[in-house]
């Protein structure tokens, strides 16, 4: 037995429209549109960065290299056997110059080219040989005896 007033109801409830509107639909995929488009705007720009990134990445590691090379030759041969061309040849890669430059300081400042004493202060710096150019922050060794 079917009353007047759930009848009245479901008829109601079959009059209601379901699913969304053209209207609505044509908004959501236009806006969607519009999101593609900005993200799509950004893809090179991150390409760029990450190759930036990646050609300090090498820069540091050409000082890295040097550094060790210099801190290494102390080492086995001592302070004599540093000088100035040490690195040569240890660059050439992700725009870099092929030499580092290796600049040597006495402990007084004065601009040496080797290390003839106890205390030497070694600076590297790597600059990019082609592409932008920027140059490293250079890296600075205190050579001492201990």
């Amino acid at each position: 037995m079917h009353t007047p007033r759930l009848c009245t109801q479901a008829r109601r409830a079959a009059a209601r429209p379901r699913g969304f509107a053209l209207l609505e639909t044509v908004l959501v995929i236009g806006l969607l549109g519009l999101v593609a488009a900005g993200l799509l705007s950004m893809q090179p720009r991150v390409f760029a960065t990450q190759n930036e990134a990646r050609d300090q990445y090498v820069g540091l590691e050409i000082q890295r290299a040097c550094a060790e090379r210099l801190l290494g030759l102390r080492r086995q041969l001592g302070f004599t056997n540093v000088n100035a061309s040490l690195c040569n040849g240890l660059g050439g890669v992700g725009g870099f110059a092929a030499n580092p430059g290796v600049a040597l300081l006495d402990a007084a400042g004065t601009s040496i080219t080797t290390c003839a004493s106890a205390t030497c202060t070694a600076t590297i710096t790597l600059a990019r040989a082609n592409g932008a150019a920027a140059v490293l922050p250079a890296l600075t060794l205190q050579l001492s005896a201990y």
